[in-house]
């Protein structure tokens, strides 16, 4: 739900970020647009708590897991977290808009502040689970926040006095000559979906050591995030031409898959190295950080790599920069929603840990093949890599984590018995 408001604001930035004079005062207006949302959001969880009980309260679906239960709560949770999101979502086009002047910036620029981003993402996930929620509670830190909306409003309000003006945009966006690098757009959503497939997976097998608290999804989620930051980063310096940033996002995905079953086939290992770091459910969190970024974040920061080298080969000329950057993190975010609820109530029941491992790192490995062989450079290396991926892929000795899947938060032991 969270991402769908992201997409959503997306493409709606790509269609009109081109007109818009003075990109970093309507950032700071979406910022206080964001703000009141925020404040908003305990009263309407109020009217779907309402509606809940209304609907589903006092029968038999009272508590049901099944269908419609499920498809209600998703449709609700749609509802009351689209309009905060989809401004969010509309944010980084324009910046980009505004920081992008030159053609040799784009990729450079865009990673950094996709970088920038992610690591304030990263401040707020661990300040929120660590820091706001235990000393001032739900409704405290809900105002912190929006308080923290409104000052990022003034501060571009004031910094948009002094501005200068974007570049000028001399065609509407569906009139930019994009079509050179289109062939990533829909290997961007298949690469979001893939990925949020394994955010899924890795936090349901981390869990069996650092358990399900909100301490522990924060943990997890800031451990992906410094991956996604550290890639982007990378990524940006390395994209200032096409052809450099075609190549990059070939490797990009060859190694997300090889790092991505690198970490599984060691997932029988974790309790016991959970355990010389002092690792567990109810550890602090330098311990619990540790065990996870050492899984999450080697192929995190590919999977962040991904996106300033994809909005690189889309992206035509610097006026072009926001169109595409919007129109890449529409695609990718709405491939990330497809893979979170497909991963959770499809494909994790239907095939196991291993089976959507495998086929994750497959995917990985075809993106990286189609890669390499639609762009202009047709670089030969990561086809070759993905070849040899492919074959320890197939025949490589990788089993089922029941190691893993027999540790418990609770004690830090191991419980006996069959799965």
């Amino acid at each position: 739900a969270y991402m769908g408001g992201l997409a959503l604001g997306a493409a709606v930035a790509a269609r009109f970020a081109h007109s818009i004079r003075r990109p970093v005062l309507v950032y700071g207006v979406l910022e206080l647009g964001i703000a009141l949302c925020a404040l908003g959001v305990p009263y309407g969880m109020r009217a779907i708590e309402a509606l809940t009980v209304a609907v589903l309260g006092g029968g038999e679906t009272a508590g049901d897991p099944g269908a419609w239960a499920g498809l209600f709560r998703l449709v609700t949770a749609f509802v009351l977290l689209l309009p905060p999101t989809a401004l969010m979502g509309a944010t980084l086009p324009l910046l980009t808009r505004h920081v992008v002047r030159r053609d040799e910036e784009v990729g450079p620029r865009i990673g950094a502040l996709y970088a920038t981003n992610t690591a304030g993402a990263i401040g707020g996930t661990l300040c929120a689970a660590f820091l706001l929620l235990p000393t001032l509670g739900l409704r405290q830190t809900v105002y912190l926040g929006a308080a923290v909306n409104g000052l990022v409003f003034v501060a571009a309000a004031l910094v948009a006095r002094g501005a200068r003006p974007p570049v000028a945009s001399p065609t509407t966006p569906d009139e930019e000559p994009t079509h050179i690098g289109r062939w990533v757009l829909p290997l961007m959503t298949l690469s979001g979906a893939i990925s949020f497939a394994y955010e899924v997976l890795w936090t349901r097998l981390l869990s069996q050591i650092l358990g399900g608290s909100v301490y522990a999804f924060s943990t997890m989620l800031a451990s992906f995030l410094v991956g996604i930051t550290l890639g982007s980063a990378i990524a940006g310096r390395l994209s200032r031409t096409r052809e450099r940033a075609t190549v990059g996002f070939a490797w990009a995905q060859v190694g997300t898959a090889a790092l991505t079953l690198g970490a599984f086939a060691a997932a029988n290992q974790l309790p016991a190295i959970a355990k010389q770091l002092g690792a567990g459910g109810l550890a602090g969190l330098g311990a619990n950080a540790a065990l996870s970024g050492l899984v999450l974040l080697p192929f995190a920061t590919c999977i962040g790599a991904t996106f300033p080298f994809a909005v690189r080969i889309v992206t035509v000329g610097a006026e072009a920069s926001s169109e595409a950057t919007a129109r890449v993190y529409a695609w990718n975010t709405v491939g990330s929603i497809l893979g979170a609820i497909g991963a959770g109530f499809f494909l994790l029941p239907w095939l196991g840990f291993l089976g959507l491992i495998s086929l994750g790192c497959a995917l990985n490995l075809t993106i990286a093949v189609i890669a390499s062989r639609a762009g202009e450079a047709k670089p030969l290396a990561p086809l070759v890599a993905a070849a040899v991926g492919a074959v320890l892929l197939v025949f490589g000795p990788i089993g089922e984590p029941w190691n893993l899947l027999r540790a418990t938060p609770m004690t830090g032991g191991s419980a006996p018995g069959e799965i």
